[in-house]
């Protein structure tokens, strides 16, 4: 049963954000689905809010939320590092998604943009810790 309602609940959103990005939104929208996680990419902060908004209050009818450390908006891509800067904020902020934290990075002589993405650390060390717990079980 909780299968059904999943492939549900996933094709509601595939179509959601298929309607917005082709009926309301003012710039690219891209959107990275894996299972039960997902990642919706825009390029203006406003498509994002109006966006984010309007998934809440149809998570809301269902008596569903959003986890708020997982639910954020975050400036991201080739000109985030350049905005942040001029604002004098600081790095980009990274996000983790699929086992992996993204990050915004430059490469090259030229410095363009790259998508840096890298194990995330504390599934790391678990992973770590638990082969060397097994090794040790395996040489005494």
């Amino acid at each position: 049963m909780a299968e059904v309602l999943l492939t549900g609940a996933v094709r509601s959103l595939n179509f959601r954000v298929n309607h917005y990005r082709k009926n309301m939104a003012r710039g690219e929208v891209n959107f990275v689905r894996y299972a039960d996680d997902f990642a919706v990419c825009f390029q203006y902060k406003d498509d994002a809010v109006r966006f984010k908004e309007a998934l809440k209050e149809r998570l809301e009818k269902f008596e569903l939320t959003m986890h708020p450390d997982k639910a954020r908006l975050i400036e991201f891509g080739r000109f985030a590092a350049e905005n942040r800067r001029r604002r004098g904020e600081g790095k980009p902020e990274t996000f983790d998604f699929l086992e992996f934290t993204h990050i915004c990075a430059v490469a090259g002589l030229n410095r363009k943009f790259k998508l840096k993405s890298v194990t995330i650390d504390k599934r790391c060390r678990a992973k770590l810790l638990s082969l060397k717990e097994e090794s040790r079980k395996l040489i005494n």
